[in-house]
């Protein structure tokens, strides 16, 4: 059976579209309602507290630094200011040295800055 190639390469770039714009059905429903509704603003924020500050900088400085590296900088240190809350890991002596550091809006939860001392 000789295809030709032209027929050939469209059936394997179409096939590529759909590998790669295909989608998990909940995702393309909630994409629908978002698109119409409001967000939620929490009264305090998204990051009300220093609890939610460390956890929010821990899962955003695991995939950037490396699990075990954020997990021994343990206890970390928090404090707000002008709505930014900072974050800052521990050096203990485990690992390269230096500290992470990570600044998360209050409010939005957006990052702000991300950093590592050496």
């Amino acid at each position: 059976m000789n295809i030709p190639r032209s027929a050939l390469a469209c059936v394997v770039l179409a096939s590529m579209a759909m590998a790669q714009t295909t989608e998990d059905q909940a995702v393309t429903y909630a994409r629908r309602i978002i698109a119409k509704e409001k967000t939620y603003m929490p009264p305090g924020g998204y990051i009300p507290d220093s609890a939610t500050a460390v956890a929010v900088a821990t899962a955003v400085l695991a995939p950037i630094y490396g699990k075990a590296t954020i997990d021994a900088e343990k206890p970390w240190h928090t404090g707000l200011k002008d709505g930014v809350w900072t974050v800052v890991g521990t050096f203990n002596g485990k690992g390269e040295g230096g500290e992470a550091m990570i600044q998360l809006d209050e409010k939005t939860g957006a990052v702000v800055f991300v950093g590592h001392t050496m």
